[in-house]
């Protein structure tokens, strides 16, 4: 098994588009049906990869890196993919409304307990198992289009999910002890065993919503993102049900344990309807069913994998330690923070859906040996991010006090709203900027680079400055909102200089060696599968 060496010249142009195909082939649905018969690899139907091989056929020049007209060409595209996982993020606070709402008649301790629950979680369930995701979207997205067989996206998914459900297990006694985290913290005992017997029984959802994330992956490589979409609609109807009928109806309540019970039953909606778009609609081609394969090379995907654990993490404590630093403040601080926090991850929400696009956008380039089209990818990622972040940033800045007043009638949190919300626009614009470098690295397999970068950036920036605004200058909240902004400044200036100084052609090469191997452990598997 091997890896088509592309050719740049224009002779060989239809050869490096569509490695599957023999002689001069443009890859189209008829083409593709052939390809199926006569070489027995699975050619994927019309899709965004598929057209891109079609529409361009060869490398840009590198005068039209630069070029007006392509750059626009670029960011339409980038935006068009980006927006169903835009709308698929925001869609999930139409559920979180209703159940918090829900959860608010519950009592104090529900609501206390809640938050909790969401701070543990996202530290040692959430935050961690994201980097497995971000593992196959660098994965997928260059083997889709670089491998003789484009199965392996399927093999490669079926080790991502060998690898994180290992992780899982070694995380779960966290999860069962939590009693024992929250009480050595001084956490009232009333509190600290409802919050544990959540957080027994929400385990499960990260572990679905790990699927979940694992599966998006696998079909966003393909130029499949409606999926997305699609899900969440169908979905919704059955998360507001579920808020009813285990929450608030009196009859049927299972009272705080609906919490976990709620949001199970809404990712398990998520993973159906991934399933069954996979199996029914589109996505199948790239699934050569389970296979011994998924069981070799799992180093490589473990050391992939776990640099975007440390990424995430890194990212996760940084944000809360802001939220661990306001405990030590007054209630209408602490309400604050909590509005600043909301709207700071509205924003991260965004930005997250032009990280994926960008990422798999880079890795389908890398995959095609495109290396000025690479590079026009992410600029036009960097120039999408910059002009939607920063007019936005302008317009919270402008508008502050109008929307401090519709998150609170309180004037003391709303003063304390005005004042800080400029520290969060200047760190939300920094984040999504960073996000759109994350993005292109990500597509470039560098995640143990990203991890460097934000660990040095948490551990040598973060940190101190945080505990010198709020101890040494007794900055306040302002203080761990100036360590926060250092932190991800520092972390974007060092992407700017990893993504600007980025060898293209050297990064194509490491592609190649990177799906070379996976072939042919996979080839070498292949008699021994088991569907």
């Amino acid at each position: 098994m091997h890896i088509v060496q592309r050719d740049y010249s224009e002779e060989h142009a239809d050869q490096a588009a569509a490695p599957l195909l023999s002689g001069n082939q443009q890859l189209n649905p008829d083409t593709a049906d052939q390809a199926n018969m006569s070489t027995g690899y699975s050619v994927l139907p019309v899709s965004e990869a598929a057209n891109m091989q079609n529409d361009e056929s060869v490398d840009i020049s590198t005068e039209e890196t630069f070029a007006l007209h392509r750059l626009k060409s670029e960011a339409l595209w980038l935006i068009k993919s980006a927006m169903p996982i835009v709308l698929s993020s925001f869609s999930q606070i139409l559920v979180l409304m209703p159940l918090m709402a829900a959860v608010g008649r519950l009592g104090t301790i529900a609501l206390a307990s809640m938050n909790l629950v969401s701070i543990y979680a996202g530290i040692c369930g959430i935050a961690p198992m994201q980097g497995f995701p971000m593992a196959l979207d660098s994965l997928c997205s260059q083997a889709y289009t670089a491998a003789t067989d484009r199965k392996l996206l399927g093999v490669y998914l079926q080790r991502v999910l060998v690898v994180g459900f290992l992780f899982e297990a070694a995380l779960y006694p966290l999860w069962w002890n939590s009693q024992i985290v929250y009480e050595f913290f001084g956490v009232p005992i009333e509190i600290a065993q409802v919050t544990s017997s959540l957080l027994k029984v929400h385990f499960f959802f990260v572990i679905l919503t790990f699927t979940y994330e694992c599966l998006k992956s696998f079909l966003f490589a393909q130029g499949i993102r409606r999926v997305a979409v699609i899900a969440q609609v169908a979905c919704l109807p059955l998360g507001w049900l579920s808020v009813w009928l285990l929450i608030s109806n009196p009859s049927t309540s299972m009272g705080i344990m609906g919490i976990p019970a709620v949001v199970i039953t809404v990712m398990m909606g998520f993973n159906a309807v991934a399933l069954v778009y996979i199996a029914k609609i589109d996505g199948a081609q790239c699934w050569g069913g389970w296979s011994r394969a998924a069981f070799t090379d799992l180093g490589h995907v473990a050391r992939l994998a776990f640099a975007g654990v440390a990424v995430s993490l890194f990212g996760s404590i940084a944000l809360h330690t802001i939220d661990i630093g306001v405990l030590f403040m007054d209630a209408q601080t602490m309400a604050a923070q909590t509005i600043l926090n909301t709207m700071l991850v509205s924003v991260y929400m965004i930005g997250m859906g032009f990280a994926v696009a960008a990422c798999n956008r880079v890795g389908n380039l890398l995959g095609l040996a495109r290396p000025n089209h690479t590079l026009l990818a992410a600029i036009a990622t960097v120039i999408i991010s910059s002009s939607l972040f920063i007019p936005l940033g302008l317009a919270i800045i402008c508008y502050r006090k109008q929307i401090a007043t519709v998150f609170t009638p309180d004037s003391e949190i709303v003063d304390i709203l005005i004042a800080h919300i400029p520290w969060m626009v200047v760190s939300s614009v920094v984040q999504g900027i960073n996000m759109a470098f994350n993005g292109v690295m990500r597509g470039q397999g560098r995640q143990a680079m990203i991890a460097r970068i934000h660990g040095i950036s948490f551990v040598c920036v973060c940190l101190p400055l945080s505990a010198a605004g709020l101890m040494l200058f007794n900055w306040g909240l302002a203080g761990l909102w100036f360590g926060y902004l250092s932190g991800i400044t520092c972390a974007l200036l060092s992407q700017i200089y990893m993504v600007a100084t980025t060898d293209w052609e050297k990064e194509i090469e490491l592609c190649r060696r990177r799906v070379s191997d996976s072939m042919l452990a996979y080839s070498v598997e292949q008699n021994g599968q088991i569907v």
